[in-house]
């Protein structure tokens, strides 16, 4: 019969993984379209390609997404502890 494992190091913080798993696409996205890092784009440039167009739009998504999370730290009450799940011993949901 299988036996439980546990887990030898502590889990992170929710939204510091989303944060950090958001980088990561970032950083995937930059080495696969180079053409990202253009600061800004010409009007009269010729219509990008479809790869290219399709990674902005994701691109933009990770904005989107990370404002959202910024927008959500900042309702968060300012208690300690209780993102890390220490804020009451008494609570049914371990998170």
């Amino acid at each position: 019969m299988l036996s439980s494992a546990q887990l030898p190091l502590p889990v992170p913080e929710p939204l510091a993984l989303l944060d950090a798993t958001l980088l990561f696409l970032i950083q995937v996205l930059i080495a696969q379209h180079p053409d990202l890092l253009a600061i800004a784009e010409v009007s009269d440039a010729p219509r990008p390609a479809p790869p290219l167009r399709a990674a902005r739009h994701v691109l933009d998504a990770v904005r989107e997404v990370h404002y959202a999370l910024s927008t959500y730290r900042a309702v968060l009450p300012d208690k300690p502890g209780y993102i890390a799940g220490t804020a009451g011993a008494d609570d049914d949901i371990p998170f």
